[in-house]
């Protein structure tokens, strides 16, 4: 789960660096025209009845600058419904934002400023090309807002004893080497053979991932009727070609549409969009550029995929019967990483260490095994070996303090997710989870 105290002490760095490329990118690769006429049929879940849509997803996974995996894209799910289960309690608690604030909360972000002041104009363009309005993009500033006050209310009466503030103290000035075991799906190693049943059932159902095509067979519609774009769309799956698109030319459009042009794929073959008031449909022409390899030709990739999919619904256990051996000082097949002097501080920021395990990691004898943890990547499991331990130049005892305190916040917040979730009512749409 998500720090919640991280993620929102400070509302202008959660909204600072939306309107990016990144944000441009992904108006594009909800690949369903839909999305832009009728957003509740592309709710990915719905949370007591509120719709999150599936672009909302998608531009968080942008964000994360990271490669999809099955552990990242739960994480991104469970940080959206949190999210909005919080938004939730901050309505029903009567939490309110005004004009005012998202007024000045815009007026500060360096993205809408032109020589360090806030510009409209700029504001408009940069909105506009995010295919935003600013009705749109301050009701989400509202929302964000009014998390972060619910969040601060709920977590303002944490206090520290002088007991907790001495095993803080131990923790930040205590340095600790090791040994990192990283357990990503490629060492898991599984005897899986699957039948000729099971590999022409996959490649049926993945057939568009097994396209042959070319660049050059790229074509777009551009439109700002959305009757006309949606008549567009479904033509194209319907497996039609309408009139009306032109030819994508790299020369004069990759700057511009070059991360749209990347995006598209055969497992993305449409792609769909607003800037302003401009919809653009981009697909492959249907011609011999796009036919679908037969099963004799990518056998072995069937193979592969099939295998990686078995592997990665193993990793977990693997990860734990690699800590079992660890403990039981049996050989392992894993060659670990040292680190030395780190901070407990810095492993938690590439691994998502338990609460409960950070004392023991500096009390307990040595060599001493904790995990499986998963990695801050959402990639891989790690298992962490401490060896030896140091004492460090002392930190600022007021800086102690307020680490934690935004500790015993965070954990007030998890608690209260957890109370959450179990009183709601959460459907996801498996379908188009499990598609993405």
């Amino acid at each position: 789960m998500f720090e919640f105290i991280r993620k929102h002490k400070e509302t202008f760095a959660i909204v600072s660096g939306i309107i990016t490329a990144a944000f441009f990118l992904w108006n594009f690769a909800a690949g369903d025209i839909t999305s832009l006429f009728q957003s509740s049929q592309n709710c990915i879940v719905k949370v007591n009845g509120d719709c999150i849509d599936i672009m909302d997803f998608r531009r968080v996974a942008m964000r994360t600058n990271q490669q999809m995996t099955p552990i990242l894209k739960q994480e991104i799910l469970n940080s959206l419904i949190d999210d909005d289960l919080l938004y939730q309690e901050a309505k029903k608690e009567g939490f309110t934002v005004s004009d005012k604030e998202v007024a000045e909360l815009i007026s500060k972000d360096p993205s809408f400023q032109v020589d360090g002041k806030f510009s409209f104009e700029r504001y408009k363009a940069v909105l506009a090309e995010a295919g935003y309005t600013p009705k749109t993009y301050e009701s989400y500033l509202k929302k964000q807002l009014k998390i972060q006050k619910y969040t601060l209310f709920m977590t303002n009466p944490s206090y520290v004893s002088d007991i907790e503030l001495n095993a803080a103290n131990m923790i930040n000035n205590t340095s600790i080497s090791g040994k990192a075991y990283i357990i990503d799906p490629n060492v898991v190693n599984i005897n899986y053979k699957p039948t000729e049943q099971e590999i022409e059932d996959y490649y049926n159902k993945h057939k568009n991932e097994f396209k042959a095509i070319s660049a050059s067979s790229v074509i777009y519609w551009e439109t700002t009727d959305k009757n006309k774009a949606r008549q567009i769309y479904m033509a194209l799956k319907s497996g039609s070609i309408p009139p009306g698109f032109k030819a994508f030319d790299e020369k004069t459009m990759s700057k511009q549409f070059g991360q749209v042009l990347k995006a598209l794929n055969p497992q993305n073959p449409v792609l769909v969009g607003s800037i302003g008031g401009n919809i653009y449909i981009f697909t492959y022409q249907n011609n011999k550029n796009t036919t679908i390899l037969p099963l004799d030709q990518v056998k072995n990739q069937v193979i592969q995929d099939i295998i990686m999919e078995k592997k990665i619904m193993a990793l977990k256990d693997f990860a734990k019967n690699i800590y079992d051996n660890l403990k039981a000082k049996k050989s392992v097949n894993i060659k670990p990483v040292a680190f030395n002097n780190t901070s407990l501080a810095k492993l938690s920021s590439m691994v998502d260490i338990k609460s409960s395990d950070m004392v023991p990691m500096l009390t307990q004898k040595t060599p001493a095994f904790f995990g499986p943890y998963v990695s801050s990547n959402g990639a891989a499991y790690i298992i962490l070996e401490i060896d030896s331990r140091s004492i460090s130049k002392a930190q600022d005892q007021d800086k102690t303090l307020d680490q934690l305190i935004g500790l015993k916040a965070n954990v007030t917040m998890n608690y209260l997710i957890k109370y959450l979730r179990a009183h709601s009512k959460i459907d996801i749409n498996k379908n188009l989870y499990n598609n993405l």
